[in-house]
């Protein structure tokens, strides 16, 4: 074929790319929700992961992805593909977890936990925003790629991650696959759970929708706190110091214990992009909110309760207090506490223990549980970030997208620890009260929800694919191998 024949072929091929996927846009708006609820059906509580696992890649196999699966000796992770891994193309990596936490008392519910009803416009159950609507959205927008790659070389592959044991941190989920799996899934950037669209934010503009894409996030820390007093007693004739006693009062000491304050580098950038779109004096206080001298006016916002506060001091809340097995008139011999910890990215553990043994006291032992990997927070400025706040605006174009540091801790820094860019995102602006279903009872997300997900990360690949930078990118990679 002569040069202008090549362009023409291009071109028709473009087209098709986008005719094909703004098709299946159209036909896949009625389907999302059905196979949302299908996965809310297959009960999946931590540890439990076996059984969706199959569903899913069963599902992957008849609609022609390519998959793998990364298996230890309790659980199973698992890959679909537009391509062969074994092709080591250069991998754009969609990631959901699998599991979900328990549903509690399920006669609290609207409707049982695990019955994916569909009604008045949302999906309703446990998962239905952590993390199987996620998972919907980037399979589903995945899907509609599979019959063009097979005619098309794509620069990129395209990879959906499905991984167990998320809510726990467990070690059979991201955490074992990022350390034995790295270089067979040739990820270039990651794309999981984390920010998404919110009101509010801007103090003088509440029904602005600003985006989050949480490029850096909170490491969990949890610890033990243990203590004993060598022998039981009777509830009649205490001792003056007994393991509960110490236990309640060290906790106490701790609770009191003044913390400082930390403006990070992700921190600084947000509050710095949300006073730009405030503008005037109030903007100029949130871009420099870090600033002493402005503090008397802003301290309210960030006081514990406060959503600021998660994002400038490292907390911890007392998930548990136990004793050995005793009779209610018994003095227990041993008293212990579980400290759940979230600790900001510069922060130092090693240094934060200290610092709570100290405070504490020598009467009791700190004994880490688990501890999820920090890491540097991920360019907010590259070629993966713009594309995907782009494909953002594209589906709400009233919004505004800014990097975000996400207060919890997701499967993001098992990845992040290996300097591979990786981005938490569910495109969705979701209610207080979606929000507040989350680990509650009545968890929900509205259908509209999972369609503009879904649009948005199609809108992404087809940037990917059809972008100019993204070819010459491929060229300059060619080059190199």
């Amino acid at each position: 074929m002569n040069r202008h024949t090549n362009i023409i072929f291009i071109f028709i091929l473009l087209f098709s790319i986008l005719l094909i996927s703004n098709g299946a846009i159209a036909q896949k708006s009625n389907k999302i929700e059905s196979f949302l609820s299908d996965l809310i059906k297959v009960e999946s509580i931590t540890g439990n992961e076996n059984k969706i696992a199959q569903f899913i890649l069963d599902y992957c196999n008849n609609i022609g992805l390519h998959t793998k699966v990364f298996k230890n000796d309790s659980t199973f992770n698992f890959t679909a593909s537009l391509y062969p891994l074994s092709l080591q193309k250069p991998n754009i990596i969609f990631m959901s977890h699998l599991d979900v936490v328990s549903s509690g008392e399920s006669s609290l519910w609207k409707y049982p936990p695990f019955s994916g009803t569909i009604a008045n416009g949302y999906v309703w159950g446990r998962g239905a925003i952590d993390c199987k609507g996620l998972l919907a959205m980037q399979l589903m927008a995945i899907q509609d790629f599979i019959d063009s790659a097979k005619i098309s070389d794509y620069p990129y592959n395209i990879t959906f991650l499905a991984v167990s044991g998320e809510e726990t941190s467990d070690y059979s989920g991201a955490n074992f696959v990022s350390k034995n799996f790295l270089s067979e899934l040739n990820p270039v950037a990651i794309y999981g759970e984390g920010g998404s669209g919110m009101t509010h934010v801007i103090p003088s503009k509440p029904e602005q929708v600003v985006f989050g894409i949480s490029v850096s996030e909170k490491k969990a820390l949890w610890l033990k706190l243990e203590t004993d007093s060598k022998s039981m007693g009777h509830g009649a004739a205490p001792p003056a110091l007994y393991s509960n006693k110490k236990l309640i009062k060290s906790l106490i000491k701790l609770l009191d214990e003044k913390r400082l304050i930390r403006f990070g580098k992700i921190a600084r950038k947000m509050f710095k992009e949300m006073g730009q779109l405030e503008g005037g004096i109030k903007g100029f206080v949130l871009k420099h909110v870090n600033w002493e001298i402005f503090w008397p006016f802003v301290k309210k916002n960030f006081e514990e309760g406060e959503i600021m506060h998660t994002l400038v001091y490292n907390t911890f809340v007392i998930t548990g207090l136990y004793n050995s097995e005793i009779v209610n008139n018994q003095i227990a011999d041993k008293a212990y506490a579980i400290l759940d910890c979230r600790l900001l990215p510069e922060t130092d553990s090693e240094k934060f223990i200290k610092k709570v043994e100290n405070v504490l006291g020598p009467k009791i032992s700190v004994t880490i549980l688990n501890e999820t990997p920090g890491a540097n927070a991920s360019d907010f400025e590259n070629f993966f970030y713009t594309k995907l706040q782009e494909s953002t605006k594209d589906v709400y174009p009233d919004s505004e997208v800014i990097p975000f540091l996400f207060p919890a801790t997701t499967d993001n820094n098992y990845f992040r620890q290996y300097d591979i860019p990786v981005y938490g995102f569910i495109p969705v602006i979701f209610s207080d009260e979606e929000i507040n279903s989350v680990h509650n009872i009545n968890e929900k997300i509205s259908i509209n929800s999972l369609y503009n997900g879904m649009i948005v990360y199609q809108k992404f690949i087809i940037k990917l694919f059809n972008d100019k930078e993204f070819i010459k990118r491929r060229k300059h990679i060619l080059n190199e191998n």
